[in-house]
């Protein structure tokens, strides 16, 4: 590349960043400045929720070409070539030339837009992630050049449109955490780079996972049993530009403490705010019985008080919810007050 295009590549890359948002603004600027003939862009992913490519960012698209470019041009025969093709297309390449296509023809040369680039962008395995499409007010304004340069962009473009990498949370989380993506109705999805969650199938965990997307919150955590033993979970809000998504994370429990299922109910109940005689219907127990595991409970936790055992189980994940009303871990009840967003 020539040094223009070095500069540019090196704004690019500071601007996709690493776990903070993208600024696309200042990608399409330095786009612009490798190659000045630009003048609309659009940057789609795929969203393995809804199914489809949705528009992650533009400019200088109206709705009604952004529309097409989005969810109609991936599905003709143009579409099937770009996903096929190894570099970003031309217009005019063969063997279809763009310009003979209705898209063409109806939405791009009424707005004045005479050349276009294309680039698929490819994530692990090489699945398309994302498509990243850029047009000109005149003819032949791409060439050659520009494709290069489109094509040293792709990696670093997919990696941060791939639904299923999370820079923020690999800033956050060790290598010890797995992590699967839940996907409303569908399997889950391992995250990029990390082993699925063993707890990704339980039905208990997917439904949890359901009612906690609906909340709006950050995040919970809390722990869960399993055949082999107890795991540590996370479960994240991820907003990236238009999509939502539900992280899964887990990682094994130690358990130096020796907390006890039974104690881990109650601290969830203390968590919830619930009194004493509440847990104690609840967990179809006694109250003295219950008494009898907050004292146990404020010993391992080294607290002097229910209040103080509350904020410190809350803290350190020691709560076993419920996706449903019944049971002291309503999920609702113990995520009162959270943040919308993490950290």
């Amino acid at each position: 590349m020539d040094p223009t295009m070095v500069a540019s590549a090196v704004r690019i890359g500071s601007a996709l960043g690493s776990a903070a948002a993208v600024e696309w603004d200042e990608v399409f600027e330095a786009i612009t400045g490798a190659v000045p003939q630009l003048r609309a862009a659009q940057v789609t992913g795929w969203d393995p929720v809804l199914r489809r490519f949705v528009v992650l960012a533009e400019r200088g698209y109206s709705r009604s070409i952004s529309h097409d470019l989005a969810h109609e041009l991936p599905r003709t025969r143009w579409g099937g070539l770009l996903f096929d093709s190894p570099v970003p297309l031309l217009m005019d390449d063969a063997p279809h030339n763009f310009r003979e296509s209705p898209h063409y023809r109806e939405n791009l040369r009424p707005a004045g837009l005479e050349d276009g680039l294309s680039a698929a962008l490819r994530g692990g395995a090489h699945q398309v992630v994302g498509i990243l499409h850029l047009s000109a007010a005149l003819p032949r304004s791409f060439g050659e050049r520009a494709r290069c340069f489109v094509g040293e962009l792709e990696t670093a473009i997919a990696r941060r449109v791939d639904p299923l990498r999370s820079p923020r949370f690999d800033a956050w989380f060790g290598p010890e955490w797995t992590a699967s993506h839940l996907v409303p109705g569908g399997p889950p999805l391992a995250l990029a780079d990390r082993d699925p969650s063993p707890l990704a199938e339980d039905p208990a965990i997917t439904a949890l996972g359901a009612a906690f997307g609906d909340l709006g919150v950050g995040t919970v955590a809390f722990l869960w049993p399993s055949p082999d033993g107890w795991y540590r979970v996370r479960l994240l809000r991820i907003t990236d530009g238009v999509r939502t998504a539900v992280i899964l994370a887990t990682a094994p429990y130690a358990n130096a403490i020796g907390l006890t299922t039974r104690e881990i109910d109650v601290a969830t109940g203390i968590v919830a705010g619930l009194s004493n005689q509440a847990i104690a219907e609840s967990l179809v127990v006694s109250r003295r019985t219950v008494e009898t595991y907050v004292e146990r409970l404020l010993a391992k936790l080294d607290c002097q008080s229910r209040g103080e055992a509350a904020g410190v189980a809350a803290r350190a994940g020691i709560i076993r919810p419920t996706p449903t009303p019944t049971g002291v871990g309503h999920l609702p009840r113990l995520t009162r007050g959270a943040e919308p967003t993490w950290p």
